[in-house]
């Protein structure tokens, strides 16, 4: 398999794992009542403005704001929305990348101010493993959704 299409196959996997949390939580009892929703909601939008921020680079635009966080209130339908439109833009570019547009380096500035320079490979590789971390610290905020079925494996959704 090819870099372009491991990437294509790892945001694949991003989107399914990302709609099956969603699904749960718009489904579950134990959602709305669950103690430490609004910092797993929190998390939820921390990835979702990382993601956009990572959009606007790969496409050379400006950055579409100037935080990774937020401090107002999620609503969960609002979110899912969100990161069904930042993943479907992922399965579509990795669809078209080639291993050139892998290599490609990008000058942009950081939220922080700060200067950065990554190939998009690296950005698309830090969109994957931030979001499986902060997709990790859901987990352990809302357990049940585990128990409810939703299992953030990629060879869960390669079995699917």
């Amino acid at each position: 398999m090819t870099a372009a299409g491991a990437f294509h196959s790892l945001f694949q996997y991003k989107a399914w794992s990302e709609s099956e949390l969603f699904k749960i939580l718009a489904a579950s009892p134990n959602t709305f009542t669950a103690p430490n929703l609004s910092e797993a909601l929190w998390h939820l939008a921390h990835i979702n403005i990382v993601d956009n921020l990572f959009i606007g680079r790969l496409l050379g635009d400006a950055m579409p704001c100037d935080s990774t966080t937020t401090e107002e209130p999620q609503r969960l339908s609002d979110l899912s929305l969100k990161f069904t439109e930042a993943n479907n833009w992922f399965v579509n570019y990795t669809k078209a990348a080639t291993e050139a547009d892998l290599e490609e380096s990008l000058i942009f500035v950081f939220a922080d101010g700060k200067p950065g320079n990554m190939k998009k490979s690296e950005m698309l590789s830090h969109i994957l493993s931030h979001g499986l971390l902060h997709r990790g610290m859901v987990s352990g905020l809302l357990p049940f959704a585990a128990a409810e079925g939703w299992h953030d494996h990629f060879s869960t959704f390669l079995k699917s």
